[in-house]
């Protein structure tokens, strides 16, 4: 079945820059798969928005005016818990990832990420996947690796399979077995 036969994923760009906003407007909607019901340039335009129309998936910069993405993507999680936050940005500090995480974003890419990548992460996150940039990740990842303590004693590793304790039979389980 192709896109045009199915219902395609409906979308809100949230954008500051207004030449930015352009042009994922232009990519998004040269996709079959997609169709743009909504654009905003602050996270408040964003809200007042989503009071009209329902997007299966917010694709969203985090460096917004007077409200910032993270708060903005907080208040769609509360409102509108099925709506799916895809966060399009800048910045790459880890905490920021684990920020937007938190507030209940689906995914992260970078503005660097090329448009069939953008497309695809909107199908992952509606779809009910996730998506953060791989540059990313891996020092996502690192961010939760815990060195050891040369000091202290390695961790008891726990027996693979508990035995059951045994205890001699009962005259009667003699009789039987």
């Amino acid at each position: 079945m192709s896109a045009t036969e199915t219902t395609r994923i409906k979308v809100m760009v949230v954008e500051d820059q207004p030449q930015i906003l352009r042009s994922l407007l232009k990519l998004l909607n040269e996709s079959p798969e997609v169709e743009v019901i909504a654009s905003a340039l602050s996270g408040e335009a964003a809200l007042a928005e989503l009071t009209k129309v329902r997007p299966d998936v917010i694709l969203q910069d985090l460096g917004l005016p007077r409200m910032s993405g993270i708060e903005v993507t907080r208040e769609v999680k509360a409102r509108w818990p099925a709506v799916e936050v895809l966060v399009f940005t800048v910045f790459d500090e880890e905490e920021k990832v684990i920020a937007a995480v938190k507030a209940g974003a689906s995914g992260y890419l970078l503005k660097g990420a090329s448009g069939s990548k953008v497309v695809e992460a909107i199908r992952e996150v509606h779809a009910g996947g996730s998506v953060i940039q791989p540059s990313l990740a891996r020092r996502l990842l690192r961010h939760f690796h815990v060195p050891e303590d040369p000091k202290l004693p390695p961790p008891a590793v726990p027996p693979l399979r508990e035995e059951p304790p045994t205890r001699p039979l009962t005259g009667r389980e003699i009789d039987i077995l």
